[in-house]
């Protein structure tokens, strides 16, 4: 007898000499190089020596020469004798062959960076120091996200890039900028002062320091550092002009007069006069004229944050986005705090599709001006689109907090909750909605709905006739609630309302037409057929009334008629199946007829021909025994 396990044994035992054969170790023997090279890869940047790090790469080059190790350090190599070409060609190799070698992303992030390329350099950078907390990748972060709208971030980026480059100006210098966007003055006020100190000749640090205590409220002391600074460089006329704008915003107009003059600032030009016209054209919709007028009031009073913004707008207006978002980051970079900018800056970035740059936006506006309602309702809308409920029920909640008495908020945050499932909440919001507007035909549509789904046949039938009574043409509302009348068996009250609604539009077949189909329904046949005839008298050629007819007709035994009126039908549209299978029944055989006449209540062929014989011979035999008693 075979063994139960021959075949098992012969399968191992072949698969072990296909094995020996083809050289294939099964996890033993010598180990893969190009693991072990990329496990020395990831201590070759704690090698200081470059004698030690040369030979370390060697070994990791000659271990691994095709894999993403050896690709690696062939793309430092093409690097450092400045072939930035090739380098970054093999540094996308290396990270097709392995996408885990932090420094490949880091790396690759600096060059395309250093090439402008800034929007793929920071997904490169990012990944590279998610692995690799190299500083150079901080520093080129940062670089990159000083455009204004993340100042917390270019914060971070250089502060972590300062542990390794303390006396970096470029770096204070960023940071000082950054704490100027976020309102953090004294912090601003130490990185100029350590400015000062490494470059006591580099004027800019001197009036950054001034425009801080400015914007700090310390006029005085903005004063006395531009005045000093005035006295050193005295044709200077970025110094001049900000001293006339601290002057200005000191009350002391005639000395900021003559330092605008010495600015090369037309003081002949009435700011507040084109300002004023700036804003009458805006009213105009004159948006070229305002643009015009915007910047004329800015040629005499530069530095003023209003005014700037409303050329911002004025430009969005005239569609000269890309203009438009140049004053408005120019104005973010000078220090203002206005939720309105942010907010206008996120609309920009909405029209352009960048939807995660204008959320980053609306936030800095609600960051900046909590109460920001345009901010909170754009948020919402994007959470929305997107699919992220959660969010948008946060922002729609915000909103509600803020204006409660909107209904359309309300409204929203309800379609919200219904798409999350949440119907006990959706319903509160519908009511609220429908409360604070009873005209809002949406927000009933929408509790007639709930309310039919939790079998609340009521409610649900008050609010589809709130929506009739808005649109009284709503078909969708007609048609739930004739059915909802039909499934209660409301029958006296659906003619009502069918009535009603044929009232309004006695010369409609189609309403002519749905009565009759009612009285039909009711077995109401004359009153049937009074309608189609209506119906069809308006509109000849409707082959389903003319047929609703003849259907008739056949149930009240009028075959002749019903023959007539079905062929009328089938005329008017071959395609209806309807007229054409009760022609068959009517022509070829008398039994789909007495079908079709026994589903309306009434009896005929045989069968009644069979009943009326023995009802006449039960007659005669009662008549005959009761002859028979008498006798």
């Amino acid at each position: 007898m075979k063994h139960p396990y021959t075949s098992l044994l012969r399968s191992v035992a072949l698969i072990t000499l296909i094995a020996c054969c083809c050289g294939f170790r099964w996890g033993l023997g010598r180990p893969d190089t190009c693991q072990e090279a990329r496990t020395t890869l990831n201590t070759l940047s704690t090698i200081t020596d470059p004698a030690k790090r040369t030979k370390q790469e060697e070994s990791i080059l000659k271990s691994c020469p095709n894999g993403g190790a050896g690709l690696f350090i062939k793309a430092l190599q093409a690097e450092r004798v400045s072939k930035s070409d090739a380098a970054i060609s093999l540094y996308r190799e290396a990270l097709e062959k392995d996408g885990t070698i932090a420094e490949a992303h880091g790396n690759l992030g600096l060059i395309l960076h250093d090439r402008g390329l800034n929007e793929e350099a920071s997904v490169e950078l990012t990944q590279g120091l998610m692995g690799h907390p190299d500083p150079r990748y901080h520093l080129a972060m940062a670089q990159i996200l000083c455009d204004g709208t993340t100042p917390s971030l270019v914060v971070f980026h250089y502060s972590e890039a300062l542990k390794a480059y303390a006396d970096d100006a470029s770096i204070h210098e960023g940071l000082a900028k950054a704490y100027l966007q976020l309102g953090q003055y004294i912090k601003a006020e130490e990185e100029f002062l350590i400015l000062k100190k490494l470059r006591p000749k580099e004027g800019r640090f001197k009036l950054g320091l001034a425009d801080t205590w400015r914007k700090a409220g310390r006029l005085d002391q903005a004063i006395e550092e531009l005045q000093a600074y005035i006295g050193a460089n005295p044709t200077d006329k970025q110094g001049h002009r900000l001293l006339a704008e601290v002057l200005m915003e000191n009350g002391d107009r005639e000395t900021a007069r003559r330092e605008y003059l010495l600015a090369g600032v037309d003081v002949t030009i009435d700011p507040e006069d084109f300002a004023l016209k700036g804003d009458q054209y805006m009213k105009a919709r004159e948006y070229g004229q305002a643009i015009g007028a915007y910047q004329t009031a800015l040629k005499g009073r530069p530095a003023w944050p209003e005014i700037q913004h409303n050329l911002g707008k004025a430009q969005m207006a005239a569609g000269r986005d890309d203009d438009a978002m140049v004053t408005f980051t120019a104005l973010i970079k000078s220090g203002s705090k206005d939720g309105s900018l942010f907010h206008d800056v996120g609309l920009l970035h909405e029209r352009i599709g960048q939807l995660d740059q204008a959320i980053d936006a609306y936030r800095l506006a609600i960051a900046n001006e909590p109460d920001n309602v345009n901010a909170h309702r754009r948020l919402a809308e994007i959470f929305t689109w997107r699919g992220s409920f959660t969010e948008a029920a946060g922002q729609y909640r915000e909103l509600i907090r803020l204006r409660g008495d909107n209904p359309l908020y309300h409204l929203n945050l309800a379609r919200v909750y219904d798409r999350t499932r949440d119907q006990k909440r959706a319903l509160n919001e519908y009511e609220t909605a429908v409360k604070l507007d009873p005209e809002n035909i949406e927000g009933h549509r929408e509790l007639a709905r709930i309310y039919l789904l939790r079998a609340q046949a009521a409610k649900s039938e008050h609010h589809y006739r709130e929506v009739l009574r808005l649109n009284s043409e709503d078909e969708a509302a007609r048609n739930a609630l004739i059915t909802m009348y039909v499934k209660q068996k409301r029958y006296d009250d659906l003619t009502t309302f069918v009535k009603k609604w044929l009232d309004k539009a006695p010369d409609d077949p189609q309403r002519h037409y749905r009565l009759g189909i009612v009285y039909e329904f009711k077995k109401e046949y004359s009153l049937a057929v009074s309608e189609y005839k209506k119906a069809i008298e308006l509109q000849p050629d409707n082959a389903r009334m003319l047929f609703a007819l003849g259907r008739t007709y056949m149930k009240t035994g009028l075959l002749s008629e019903s023959r007539e009126m079905l062929a009328a039908a089938k005329k008017a549209d071959p395609a209806l199946a309807g007229p054409q299978l009760l022609l068959s029944s009517l022509d070829n055989s008398s039994r789909p007829v007495k079908k079709q006449l026994r589903k309306s209540g009434k009896t005929s062929g045989k069968k009644q021909i069979i009943r009326n014989k023995k009802s006449r011979a039960a007659k005669k035999a009662a008549v005959r025994k009761k002859k028979s008693k008498k006798r």
